[in-house]
């Protein structure tokens, strides 16, 4: 009698996916530190470094539901939830055009890496094919461009972030959707009635 024994888990770079999410954080929380520094500035930043240091680094368990107590389902979503908090952050701030270039930029990586090791080898295959990553950069920089457009009040401004959420969908649809390749039937493969 043979025993089998369940596969191990992939090893999950904890390292550089949690500094990806400490910078991710810092730069969602806009720190500009002036000459003279307030609790109130160096508050926002530690907890988010703190908030990163235990949310960022990627979950590879499967998603069964162990409890349904709030802590432990914080603790079993908490990439979400980071990726969330830093994505709130950095609306109620008002942050310039480089800066959220910065977050779109760090937050999509995040996004990929913590994907990519949550699915295991196929998530690894996905994100090494050149169009997934192309695709979702492309992507998010056209939603960037349509956001940080200036607008002179014209009716041009919402056609134009429109066709820009439509193309963003589209793109991301088109890079995520499964495809077979089609093999044509023949005749002597269709059942006899």
């Amino acid at each position: 009698m043979t025993r089998t024994t369940a596969a191990p888990l992939p090893q999950v770079p904890v390292w550089p996916v949690r500094g990806l999410g400490v910078a991710l954080a810092l730069a969602a929380c806009d720190p500009h530190l002036t000459g003279s520094v307030t609790p109130g500035d160096v508050v926002p930043p530690l907890a988010a470094v703190a908030l990163a240091w235990w949310a960022a680094p990627p979950l590879v368990r499967r998603p069964v539901q162990y409890s349904a107590r709030k802590a432990a389902l914080l603790s079993q979503h908490r990439n979400t939830v980071f990726a969330v908090g830093c994505v709130v952050l950095a609306a109620f701030s008002t942050p310039p055009v480089w800066l959220a270039s910065c977050v779109a930029a760090l937050l999509l990586t995040y996004l990929l890496i913590v994907d990519a090791c949550a699915a295991g080898p196929a998530g690894i295959r996905q994100l090494r094919a050149r169009h997934v990553p192309l695709t979702a950069y492309g992507a998010s920089a056209l939603v960037l461009f349509a956001a940080f457009a200036p607008s002179d009040g014209s009716a041009w401004g919402p056609v134009v972030a429109a066709a820009a959420l439509i193309a963003v969908a589209y793109a991301v649809g088109t890079a995520l959707w499964p495809r077979e390749p089609r093999t044509p039937r023949s005749r002597a493969q269709t059942p006899e009635r």
